[in-house]
């Protein structure tokens, strides 16, 4: 008779798969439950090298642009500490002390999420065994493991035994890495600058490993018969050299393609001895779908992808002297500490330094704002005018408006506070005040994408993240209608109380905000990007509206009103709202019922919105009753519109027409269809830009009403186009238009980023370029791409208001530039012949 079992169990113990995975100290399965937002309060003491430090035990995730991920109710995505993130703390005490930590890293960078393939970071760690103190059996990767109470690390730096055993490994891996892939820049004549660079080679340094000992027929590396057709030095792009056999396969290019930039260009390929590197399907680098935006050159650690120099910088003219600023002197700044020397070799002449001068203006109000100034020395005062409203209609008009000698405000700026004029910079928005020179002095003028860099530095981001965050709520707070007619004293009462309170949030281009029916928990102010509205009625969408900066969101829903209180009177509603709120309430927010959300809403781009929540925004409605007025008014007005739907709004918003400042229309009803516009436009730019004769518009478009919209920059409000620019080589000109630079490497993320066609990639025979052909001895001559878009036939500023050709040519007026707003009208009056220039 066979013996009784307890055959579930029987089965567990054979097949038990837990087997297969991680155990702890005390051998108990790790399980690693989701931080949650609570964790954040919770502090780990651990020790690193016998020096204690205490962080806490989670932190908010960020983006790759140093942001904090909140979700649209504000709320955060929590990770674990990293044994490398209490190093951090630990060792890095201002720029520049990142090359202090004990603990090397290759494939880790501060903006990437880590993946510890490298294995250099790795470490000793102690911790309590049944009681005991007992180590790790094996070293384990800072940049992913997570902290412990308690936990003992040793790093190379520890002069015992546990750090001895660390530096064998760090030195052991460094050798085999560099015995294969330390190898000096493809270009000989750039190999000299990039040489000390080579995170490979100075690590090769720090540890005082030797590779010749490896030096061996034993240990050459055979050629792949996989990448056997490849060659070694990929020099198909214009812009970038690949040497493959410097590679090491840390993957800092993959995550920079994919995951920094979302291209998707870069991938691994092959296995074991075969794997590598490639684009796309494994193509030469030219011949794929690179965008030549430089992120997985500047992210490289070795000399495996280099660059080609671009053509030189032109430097916007202002008062004072101008000199551009080595990469060799920037990357000796504090403040430069941490940014790649490959981003500021590729493009010297983005910084600039400027000798300013007392009395001069540095910047206008109004003007483009294309540039940062870092405050090196001297003392600045930055006014802010009102604006006067232009004395004619018409599109041109906005750029005659002058500002007034009505101070709003002024404010004295020192080099205590670093920066200046990075809103407009990174915006691309016009200058919203004008900086004075108080006392001779020195800046920086920099440009956005190097801004960009700086601000995702650890070290730096949060001194230009409050800067900025400070001034986004000024500009934001400053632009609201509702702010009209509070007294100064209950305006600055105001803005002291909602100034800690609002959150800035980064919304993705078709996220929705809310839908309608909703509960309304939060009021949100526009700061940059536009907002789609609609309004359901009967089970269709009657209403479209769009919102754009300085626009309020939600308010309706926040004071508890509806479509059936469009009949009544504001001094109605607030009489019943002042009743409530006087109440001797301790929580309002229990007190008034809790409104629904009276339409639907999405961002129609990249938006930032500041959020203030209802908990706040009650008080607020209490505290201030002319706001509190200004509120209803406003919302009773939107409730007594037009609820019906019309055809010519939606094809408004949805052809994206509101955020036009320069639409060429075509009136059909007097074109005839010459395309003497298209010709003019042709004659006008001649072969200047591109060698060849090109054309900035496409007389082809949707209609709205009787015109049809030409293909054309629009010269946006909020230009997507300028959105990434790898060497900010577009910009806006003097009236606000979209200008492309001689330094344009012909990437195509413009015309990518250009949700209306407008930009154009067209090969410039004034820049070709040597190229080496798969058959021996020949070379091409390729014409590297570059881009193309209307400059309103000034793009040098030479004109007070500009002449475009395209219009001028008409020989009939059908042609004719517009904002927006004036186009809309246009067409709602259905006086197409009414309103002319």
């Amino acid at each position: 008779m066979l013996p009784t079992t307890d055959f579930p169990a029987t089965l567990a113990r054979e097949d038990e798969d837990e087997g297969l995975f991680s155990r702890d100290i005390n051998g108990q399965l790790v399980r690693l439950d989701a931080p949650v937002e609570r964790d954040y309060g919770r502090n780990i003491t651990l020790q690193i090298d016998g020096q204690s430090v205490t962080v806490p035990m989670a932190e908010p995730s960020q983006d790759a642009n140093g942001n904090i991920i909140l979700d649209l109710e504000g709320r955060t995505t929590p990770r674990y500490t990293t044994i490398y993130d209490a190093a951090t703390k630990l060792y890095v005490k201002q720029p520049g002390d990142e090359v202090k930590i004990p603990i090397p890293v290759l494939c880790h960078q501060a903006h990437m999420k880590p993946v510890a393939v490298c294995r250099l970071c790795v470490v000793q760690i102690y911790g309590q065994k049944r009681g005991k103190r007992a180590a790790e059996r094996k070293l384990l990767p800072a940049c992913q493991h997570q902290v412990k109470e308690g936990m003992e690390v040793f790093t190379m730096q520890d002069a015992g035994p546990d750090g001895e055993r660390v530096r064998k490994s760090v030195k052991t891996l460094t050798e085999l890495l560099a015995v294969d892939h330390l190898k000096p820049a493809p270009r000989a004549e750039l190999d000299k600058e990039l040489a000390p660079f080579n995170e490979l080679g100075r690590l090769l340094s720090r540890c005082g490993a030797d590779p010749s000992r490896l030096k061996s027929e034993v240990f050459a590396p055979l050629q792949p018969e996989a990448i056997a057709h490849r060659q070694r030095v990929d020099t198909s792009s214009p812009v970038f050299v690949t040497d493959h056999s410097a590679c090491v396969l840390c993957d800092r290019c993959v995550r920079a393609c994919n995951e920094v930039k979302g291209n998707n260009i870069i991938g691994r390929t092959g296995k074991g001895a075969h794997a590598s590197i490639g684009f796309d399907l494994d193509e030469p680098m030219g011949e794929s779908g690179c965008v030549q935006c430089g992120e997985c050159m500047i992210s490289c650690p070795t000399s495996a992808i280099t660059f080609n120099p671009v053509a030189s910088v032109k430097a916007v003219p202002r008062q004072g002297t101008v000199e551009k600023i080595s990469a060799a002197e920037l990357l000796k700044d504090p403040l430069f500490a941490g940014v790649p020397p490959k981003f500021l070799l590729w493009q010297e002449g983005l910084v600039l330094r400027r000798k300013v001068s007392a009395g001069s203006l540095l910047v206008h109000q109004g003007e483009p704002g294309n540039t940062a100034f870092i405050l090196r020395s001297g003392r600045y005062q930055t006014t802010v005018y009102k604006p006067t409203a232009p004395d004619k209609k018409g599109f041109f008009s906005a750029w005659m408006a002058k500002s007034s000698k009505e101070v709003v405000f002024e404010v004295e700026v020192t080099p205590a506070d670093v920066i200046v004029g990075e809103m407009s910079c990174l915006s691309g928005s016009p200058r919203s005040a004008d900086l004075k020179v108080l006392e001779d002095g020195e800046v920086w003028e920099i440009r956005r994408n190097v801004l960009d860099r700086l601000m995702r530095l650890p070290s730096q981001r949060q001194k230009f993240e409050s800067a900025y965050r400070e001034r986004s709520l000024n500009l934001a707070l400053q632009s609201l209608s509702i702010f009209e007619g509070i007294p100064k004293e209950e305006y600055a009462r105001l803005i002291d109380y909602m100034r800690p309170r609002i959150r800035f949030l980064k919304i993705n281009p078709g996220q929705v905000l809310f839908n309608q029916g909703d509960p309304a928990d939060c009021l949100y102010i526009v700061r940059l990007g536009y907002t789609r509205i609609g309004i359901r009625r009967y089970e269709q969408e009657s209403r479209v509206v769009s919102r754009g900066p300085g626009g309020l969101i939600g308010e309706i829903g926040m004071l508890g009103l509806d479509a059936g209180d469009a009949d009544r009177s504001a001094e109605e509603v607030e009489r019943s709202l002042v009743e409530v709120l006087n109440q001797d309430a301790v929580d309002l927010a229990k007190v008034l019922p809790k409104g629904v959300r009276s339409a639907s809403c999405s961002a129609l781009g990249q938006l930032e919105v500041a959020r203030l929540s209802r908990e706040d925004f009650l008080p607020m409605l209490r505290a201030f009753p002319t706001l509190r007025r200004n509120l209803i008014v406003r919302s009773l007005n939107f409730l007594k519109g037009d609820n019906h739907s019309d055809p010519i709004l939606d094809n408004y918003v949805g052809q994206g027409l509101y955020e036009g400042r320069s639409i060429l229309a075509l009136n059909m009803d007097l074109c005839i269809r010459c395309d003497e516009c298209t010709k003019g436009c042709v004659e006008q730019h001649g072969t200047h830009s591109h060698g060849v004769p090109v054309t900035r518009l496409l007389r082809d478009g949707m209609r709205l009403g009787n015109f049809m919209v030409a293909t054309s920059c629009r010269s946006c409000v909020e230009a997507h186009c300028m959105v990434g620019c790898p060497v900010d080589s577009i910009h806006r000109g003097k009236h606000l238009q979209i200008v492309i630079e001689d330094h344009c490497i012909g990437c195509g993320l413009c015309a990518n980023n250009c949700p209306y066609g407008s930009i154009f990639m067209v090969p410039n025979e004034n820049a070709l370029v040597q190229q080496v052909s798969a058959q021996p001895g020949q070379t091409l001559r390729l014409a590297q791409p570059k881009a193309v878009a209307c400059d309103l036939c000034d793009a040098e500023g030479e004109k007070d208001i500009p002449e475009p050709r395209c219009v001028s040519a008409c020989p009939h007026d059908a042609a004719d530039r517009y904002t927006g707003d004036e186009l809309l009208q246009l067409v709602l009056s259905g006086n197409s012949d009414s309103n002319r220039k």
